[in-house]
This record gives structure tokens, sequence and C-alpha cells, in this order.
């Protein structure tokens, strides 16, 4: 008798032990509509997402050259959406260097110029990839263009891939391919395991080497091209669940030259009653 208690510490500590591996592997046991259901929740409920057709959300915003050049820049940003309609644009004061600008008016996608009459390299490679801001994809559920809202009209192809390993993070890994558009662009939509919220965008494109010349050996090298956006700091507004802060980075690496530039935006304002007009979804 004087055995028993040992006994069943032993039984409870191995149950313990047991419980956290049975939850895990439940966890992993999920099904690409079961995902797309619960992240749609993790939004907020059908009725308050059906409630709101725009949404203006506006904060500061920094600028942080990793690769490619130093500086730091300080400025503001802003992102307007109204249903498949995006307009966002991060400001700054340097001279050679104004910032970012991109939209998506429901038909054309436009990035914007820079002071000398040419595109930054974000702004050129969004320009090449338009199907992102096409997609809705650029600025996650900040925006109301988010594809998944969208899904029905959408029709994207979605991969489910399982749990990945994230910076540490157990992570939901989609892959996702456009209706309309080829598989050049990869595409992957990283979810919380539990409250499936999005918390990453991961998009890559490669540009592949072309044949050397004796004239031009190096014409054509071989260059990768990655943009990430991470989403954080999530609070409620009007019933819906939004991102607070968002990390966009950029870079660029081929035989020659190498770039990185990280943009953060932390949100200090976020509106679903503003009147806005459909001009500001085009780039003049």
């Amino acid at each position: 008798m004087r055995n028993t208690p040992l006994i069943s510490c032993v039984a409870l500590a191995a149950f313990a032990c047991i419980v956290p591996v049975k939850a895990s592997r439940m966890q992993e046991k999920v099904s690409l509509e079961q995902l797309v259901t619960r992240h749609l929740a993790s939004i907020g409920t059908a009725e308050a997402r059906s409630a709101v057709a725009s949404r203006t959300a506006s904060g500061k915003t920094t600028l942080r050259v990793r690769l490619g050049g130093a500086g730091n820049l300080d400025g503001t940003g802003m992102m307007v959406s109204v249903g498949e309609k995006l307009r966002f644009a991060m400001r700054f004061t340097a001279n050679d260097y104004v910032g970012e600008d991109m939209a998506f008016d429901g038909n054309r996608a436009t990035t914007g110029m820079q002071p000398q009459g040419k595109r930054s390299l974000l702004s050129e490679f969004l320009n090449s990839q338009s199907g992102l801001l096409k997609e809705g994809l650029m600025g996650g559920t900040i925006s109301t263009a988010w594809p998944l809202l969208r899904i029905d009209k959408l029709q994207p192809k979605l991969e489910y891939r399982g749990l990945k390993k994230i910076d540490g993070q157990d992570l939901h890994e989609v892959g996702y391919r456009p209706k309309s558009r080829g598989g050049e662009i990869k595409i992957s939509l990283y979810f919380e395991p539990q409250l499936f919220r999005h918390v990453r965008s991961k998009y890559m494109y490669e540009v592949g080497a072309g044949v050397a010349t004796r004239e031009a050996s190096n014409a054509n090298p071989e260059i990768y091209y990655s943009l990430t956006e991470d989403f954080g700091d999530f609070r409620t507004v009007d019933g819906l669940t939004i991102p607070g802060k968002y990390k966009l980075v950029y870079s660029g690496e081929g035989r020659s030259a190498s770039s990185m530039q990280e943009f953060t935006l932390i949100i200090d304002s976020i509106s679903h009653k503003e009147q806005i007009n459909d001009r500001i979804f085009l780039i003049q």
C-alpha cells in the first residue's frame, strides 16, 4: 500500500508527457477547408466582416537599409482599401527617395515613381509582379482586399503543406496560386496553429541566367527576389481583429550585387467610417 502513491505519481507524470504529444498531433490534423474557415473566424464573425466595406489604417513607418547601401528613414504610412481596391503609401522626406506607393483600382495595378523618374527596387518588383496587388495579397488582413475574404470570386489554387518551423514557431503553411496566372512566383501564406490568424506571407521569384556569349558572359545572371510580410500586435476594432504592426522585407540577390530593405508600419489609427473617393486608387 505504501507504494501506491508513488505508482500513481509516476503514472500521472507519464500521462502528462503523453497528453501534449497527442494534442500536438491533433493540432496538425487540419484540412484546408477547416483552416480557411477558422482563419476567417479569427478575423471576426460573418456579420462583422460583411458590415465593413472600407478601411483606413495609418501610422508611423520606418525604413532600414540592410544591404546594398546604408540609411535609416522615418516617415508616415497609410493603407486604404474598399472591397478589392487598395492604396498603400509610405512617405519619407529624403530628396532622392520620397517613399513607396502602390495601388489597385479594381482593374489596373500601378506603382509610384521617384523624383528621378525611376521606380524604386520594391516598386519595380511589384510592377513586374502586379498579381500581388490585383489579388489583394499585399497588406494581408489589414486590407479589405485580402483574397481569403473573396475566395469564392477569386478561386485561387490553395495547397495545405502542414506545420512548418518559421523563426522557431510552428505555423500552418498554405501555398497560394492565382487562378489566372502561372506559377512563376511562389506564394506561401502562414497561419498560427491555435488562433489561425494570418501572420506571414512570403513571395519568391527567380530570374534564370541567360545563355552567355563571348561579348557578354554575365549579361543575364541569376537573380533571386524575395518579399516577406509579417503581421503582429493584433487588436479588435468594430468586432474585427486586425494587425497593428506590419513589416515588409524586400531583398534581391544576384552575382554582382545584393540588396535588402526593411519597412515597418506601426498602425495607430484604424477606421471603417471614412468616406473614400475612388480617385485615391489612381496613382498620378
